[in-house]
């Protein structure tokens, strides 16, 4: 079922992409950018049958790249070339295409965006370890919705920021995929500027110019959230096989408060978040949490403790070892990216001398933690007296270098632009990695 499931997605994606880039003519374009959703449609009926993951897939990821073929067939004048084109049809999930059809400097919040996205991952991590470790407590209904807290906190408000940034960072200033949506003032602000932009963008360039021709703005609005009140049940009711009607009243809903909203000035985030969280159960109903979040954390509990602890130190230590290693290539980086040529001449000679001393020291000081841990792994794993102070030296010295950048570097000290804020953002992760890591073998031996 597997493979038949994939080789008929992928033919039917293929094809889509194929007539939508090749289509020529006003009519043939017509006729063309209905055709992906078509073929979507029919192999939805077709594989109804199918398990809820290979469904689920199916009707989120991959008809959302169908839609994609559609929006190629609908603007010939605006398709991208060449990489750009296989980034729109592979990585990145956005409908809007005129953003890759030029390069240019990346915006200048995108360094902001990704240690945004960053840090959201990592508190979606930490919420998602909690949850695993802690499953057998917790009631199955905290377990569903905090497990949907925790996929949206990753993936919605960390990863689209961090592939933003990236693909900004490439050189195609890409628009954000959401845009601050916990600072909505109001349901149509968040519906429309903030949350799920590529939809939104596919609702401009698809459903909304037919829509506004054939029952003005106020009903072209409407519309388009029963549209998505539909294309959620395709993605969330169809693969759960139950909960029918729950997204779709969740969303004509939405469009109702968004047209009485209309009617008063009051603006308020408490009114916006109420209006999107108390019907919440509609969209993401039981049976949905029920095939899919619950039975994940069920899993991962099981994946999770079926090793020791032991076992997880085990393969860390490796890791940490070579984490150690990694740092070195952003030392090595430092001369060229800082500038040394230039700065640091205008220092006396011993100066410049003690300079190159200290950094040569540093770098030493690293491989011999990075070669000291593999080849001691043993050691550390066994909680020898002489490798855990190794450990909790090095855990220290991490710390300390964490604390001198968070209470003695200034944010106006480190040189601009979006490489060096990413990288300093990447630098702290490792870090505190380290600090963990190290930090955690010691602990581990200390309480055991």
């Amino acid at each position: 079922m597997g493979v038949a499931f994939g080789f008929a997605w992928s033919v039917a994606f293929a094809t889509s992409a194929a007539v939508s880039l090749l289509t020529r003519g006003s009519r043939g374009q017509q006729r063309a950018r209905w055709l992906p959703l078509a073929l979507g449609l029919l192999l939805l009926v077709a594989f109804r049958d199918a398990q809820p993951g290979y469904r689920l897939l199916a009707a989120s990821l991959l008809f959302l790249y169908l839609m994609k073929a559609a929006v190629l067939a609908a603007q010939p004048n605006l398709r991208p070339r060449g990489w750009a084109l296989a980034l729109y049809l592979s990585l990145w999930p956005g409908i809007e295409t005129r953003k890759l059809t030029r390069r240019g400097p990346a915006a200048a919040d995108t360094g902001v965006r990704f240690v945004r996205g960053l840090s959201r991952v990592y508190a979606g991590v930490a919420l998602l370890i909690g949850l695993l470790l802690l499953r057998p407590a917790l009631p199955t209904q905290v377990v569903g919705w905090a497990g949907v807290a925790a996929i949206l906190l990753v993936v919605h408000f960390g990863f689209s920021e961090i592939l933003t940034a990236l693909i900004r960072l490439a050189g195609w200033n890409v628009d954000p995929l959401f845009d601050r949506p916990l600072a909505s003032r109001s349901l149509r602000e968040f519906w429309s500027r903030r949350w799920n932009l590529a939809f939104v963008e596919m609702d401009r360039i698809l459903f909304l110019p037919g829509l506004v021709r054939k029952f003005g703005a106020r009903g072209a609005l409407f519309g388009v959230f029963l549209i998505s009140g539909v294309l959620h049940e395709m993605a969330i009711s169809y693969p759960a096989g139950g909960g029918w009607g729950g997204p779709l009243l969740y969303f004509v809903l939405q469009g109702v408060l968004v047209q009485m909203e209309g009617k008063r000035r009051h603006r308020s985030r408490l009114l916006t978040l109420l209006g999107l969280l108390l019907p919440l159960p509609l969209l993401f109903h039981a049976p949905f949490r029920d095939t899919f979040i619950v039975p994940l954390f069920d899993a991962g509990h099981e994946l999770l403790t079926s090793r020791p602890l032991a076992w997880y130190f085990d393969k860390g230590l490796w890791l940490l070892g070579g984490f150690q290693l990694c740092v070195l290539l952003a030392s090595f980086q430092v001369p060229l990216r800082l500038r040394w040529r230039e700065e640091l001449p205008r220092l006396s000679a011993f100066n410049q001398k003690l300079m190159w001393t200290q950094g040569a020291f540093i770098v030493l000081t690293i491989v011999g933690f990075g070669t000291v841990t593999l080849f001691l792994h043993d050691s550390f794993l066994r909680g020898e007296p002489a490798a855990l102070a190794i450990a909790g030296f090095i855990a220290v010295f991490w710390s300390t270098r964490l604390l001198v950048d968070a209470f003695y570097f200034r944010h106006e000290d480190w040189p601009e632009g979006v490489q060096f804020v990413i990288g300093h953002t990447l630098l702290d992760s490792l870090f505190s990695l380290l600090v963990l890591g190290y930090g955690g073998l010691v602990v581990w031996h200390l309480i055991t």
